[in-house]
Parts: C-alpha cells; structure tokens; sequence
C-alpha cells in the first residue's frame, strides 16, 4: 500500500465521489467524474448552453483544505487557454481573465476555492458559498455548476 493510499483525505474523496450527493449530480447531468489521480480530481460541470467545462482541482489536505481549482482541456490534459473559458452570465466574475485567475493558477474567484479564499474576508462575510472543513467536493461543485447557469463554453 502506498503512502498515498493511507491519505485519509485521499479515502474521504473516495467515499464522497461515489456518496447519493455526489450520483445525484451525475444523474442530473450537472457534473461527471473524469479521474481521480491523487492529489489531483478531473471533472466535467455542464453549463447552461449544454456543454462541458473541465475543470482539474488539487485537493490535497482534503476535507480540511479548499480544493484548488483550474479551466482543464479534458482533450489534451492540460490548462485551458483563458480565450476557451466560459463566457455569459456571471463567468466574468469568476474566471477573470483580466485581472485575477490568470495570476493566482487559473482559479475562479468564488470563496469555495483555495486560492481565492487565500486573503479574502469570504469566510466571514459569505459563509454560505465559502468552504469550510465540514464541506464535500459537491459544494465545489455546485457552485461553479450554478456559476455556469447562464454560460457559454467556447469550442475550437
């Protein structure tokens, strides 16, 4: 057995990818698993036009720590170029090409996410979007799935 497999974050996301919470978002078509590479988690959320966005998320220390989100071209297992992010409804604000994502790993900018609850007040002032040790990987997911409610994914 491998020192990851001992992980207890590593066994906790192998529980909760396969928990009814978890199903029910793959069986309403609003997210699917890719993989599970540890320390790392690939998904696909549908967005409001139907199509996917992958996104790649570092979940070591998992629960306890925030994933750590990115844009993943699920075709070539890398970053998604900023010019193929999600467009519409509020994605402006969360994937800022302009002036945050791009410089803090591609992130979104939504409190559930590592890097963007890294220096903000989020916690305290939006605990009901913001992570917390009690939450699951859905909670992510769920709050880029409605950040994507209204929004368009650019194809090549």
């Amino acid at each position: 057995m491998s020192e990851a497999d001992l992980d207890p974050g590593k066994r906790r996301l192998e529980r909760d990818v396969v928990s009814p919470r978890f199903e029910s978002g793959v069986e309403a078509g609003s997210w699917r698993l890719i993989s599970l590479a540890w320390p790392h988690l690939t998904v696909a959320i549908t967005a409001g036009d139907g199509h996917e966005l992958g996104m790649r998320l570092l979940v070591d220390g998992y629960p306890g720590q925030a994933p750590a989100g990115q844009p993943w071209d699920l075709a070539t297992d890398t970053p998604l170029p900023p010019s193929r992010w999600p467009t519409g409804g509020m994605t402006a604000f969360v994937f800022r090409r302009e002036d945050w994502s791009i410089q803090n790993g591609n992130a979104p900018y939504l409190a559930c996410d590592r890097r963007a609850l890294a220096g903000h007040q989020w916690a305290s002032q939006h605990p009901e979007r913001a992570w917390n040790p009690n939450r699951s990987i859905e909670f992510y997911l769920e709050q880029i799935h409605h950040e994507l409610s209204a929004a368009t994914i650019p194809h090549p």
